[in-house]
């Protein structure tokens, strides 16, 4: 038997490992924010300073649509429908005109809503089905999100369009794709190149075969299929971290593939990524400064003093006082994160966590990964905001050389994940996520940023929101 089944199934026995929450971070104390002054000046000083950094935008964008579409499946699949799924089926009916992909129906089922006479499930099987528009066998970022310059346009190529107008024409777009459909998104991305007169720097990935997890039934036996192979599943979206590593940029913009404005309601999203730019650059300069003093002798105390007062990095005495170990702390790769306010959303959580010899530090936690009861739960409640995924990484050292990332994650923070094969239950092991336990080690910096820039798209009805029409 493998090791790494034998590691995986003693993970599993052990059950998800909890983090330790010391508090929440609230604004003031771990969430900083800008006032309106400060985001136009440092919006304005990573202008001024980008082209002296390499920049890529890192999209995850494997996730099929069918998800969007999952009332329409229920509608169109059983015998009876929930409320909901009825609810939100005639929402989408009477609403389709306003989809960015009504252009793309045939003219007889246009005419046939316009008399108030159609054929309701011919009509969604051609929207997801292969006889007709097949989104719900697409990719996520291939299903047409939003209409301007009198076209419709898809997740890919608006994250290109938001993309180039932070970083320029220089910066490179990084998407891990589903590699069964390369080819449609080359075409997709190949079509608005032509259409802009422009040509991207663009890489694609898929998350490795090879960081797949094994699936464990009964008494944490390994499933294997019908010729005796043991059967493994994806091991979430942490898996992602060997792709994020082999970009050598100086700073990495990550961002899921649903989250994208319409590009008359982007001006918030573009000043409040350009700014945390500009804070980033800012506060690596003040680190890489550190070490190099450090590396000269010299006495860093009064300069260590205001940078932890600044950024409220609660960086202990035993680290402070010893400048090999304030080194080492330093020397890390460093991310800041946008938070925005909690508003009933779904997702991870920036908090105070304590580790094992009572250093704390900010992470962005999983509901998953906290006790649901005592103070862990009291802390759990009181979070006031949530992680939209907006990151920005600077991933190299004060030397110009690229961190190694595997190198500063808690593979103990991994996820037990239980679902079904051919109707037996199955238990898994997902990677330590790639904004959580795979950042773990790294220096991070939490800022508040506005709701308008966390516009993502669950269900096909989102795109109803003003976020995704034109102003």
């Amino acid at each position: 038997m493998s090791q790494n089944i034998i590691i995986q199934r003693e993970q599993i026995q052990k059950g998800n490992p909890k983090i330790e929450l010391s508090k929440p971070c609230r604004i003031g104390d771990g969430i900083l924010s800008l006032s309106k002054d400060e985001l136009d000046q440092k919006s304005s000083d990573f202008e001024s300073l980008k082209g002296s950094k390499t920049i890529s935008f890192f999209i995850p964008a494997s996730g099929s649509g069918s998800r969007m579409f999952g009332f329409l499946y229920e509608y169109m699949q059983s015998s009876n429908p929930s409320s909901e799924a009825i609810k939100f089926t005639e929402s989408f009916i009477q609403n389709l005109k306003d989809f960015a992909f009504y252009s793309q129906l045939p003219e007889h089922y246009q005419k046939q809503l316009e008399e108030g006479d159609v054929d309701i499930k011919g009509l969604i099987e051609f929207i997801l089905t292969t006889n007709g528009l097949d989104y719900g066998g697409l990719p996520k970022g291939l299903v047409p999100f939003h209409f301007h310059d009198e076209k419709w346009h898809t997740p890919f190529q608006e994250h290109l369009i938001q993309g180039t107008q932070i970083a320029g024409e220089d910066a490179t777009f990084h998407f891990t794709i589903n590699r069964l459909f390369e080819d449609k998104i080359t075409d997709c991305i190949e079509t608005y190149e032509q259409q802009s007169n422009r040509n991207f720097n663009i890489t694609y990935s898929e998350q490795n075969p090879e960081s797949n997890s094994y699936a464990f039934g009964k008494n944490l036996t390994p499933v294997k299929d019908e010729n005796g192979k043991v059967i493994t599943r994806p091991a979430g979206h942490g898996a992602l971290l060997q792709n994020l590593n082999s970009i050598d940029s100086d700073f990495i913009f990550i961002r899921n593939i649903d989250n994208i404005q319409h590009p008359s309601r982007a001006d918030k999203s573009l000043l409040y990524r350009k700014a945390l730019g500009g804070v980033l650059i800012e506060f690596q300069n003040s680190i890489h400064d550190l070490l190099r003093q450090l590396d000269q002798g010299m006495d860093v105390s009064e300069e260590m003093a205001r940078l932890n007062e600044k950024y409220g990095l609660q960086i202990s005495n035993e680290i402070l006082t010893k400048p090999e170990l304030l080194h080492t702390y330093l020397n890390r790769p460093l991310r800041i994160c946008g938070m925005v306010k909690n508003e009933g959303q779904p997702g991870g959580g920036p908090f105070w966590v304590s580790d094992e010899k009572g250093h704390i530090s900010r992470q962005i936690v999983e509901k998953a990964q906290i006790s649901q009861k005592g103070d862990q739960l009291d802390i759990l409640v009181m979070a006031t905001h949530f992680n939209p995924v907006e990151l920005i990484c600077a991933v190299k050292d004060y030397e110009g050389n690229k961190f190694e990332l595997n190198q500063f994650k808690n593979q103990d923070l991994y996820f037990i994940v239980n679902k079904t094969h051919e109707g037996k239950p199955i238990r898994y092991i997902e990677k330590p996520g790639l904004w959580n336990g795979a950042m773990a080690e790294w220096i991070t910096l939490f800022y508040e940023i506005d709701t308008q820039c966390f516009s993502p798209v669950k269900t096909v009805l989102d795109l109803l929101n003003d976020s995704h029409n034109p102003q």
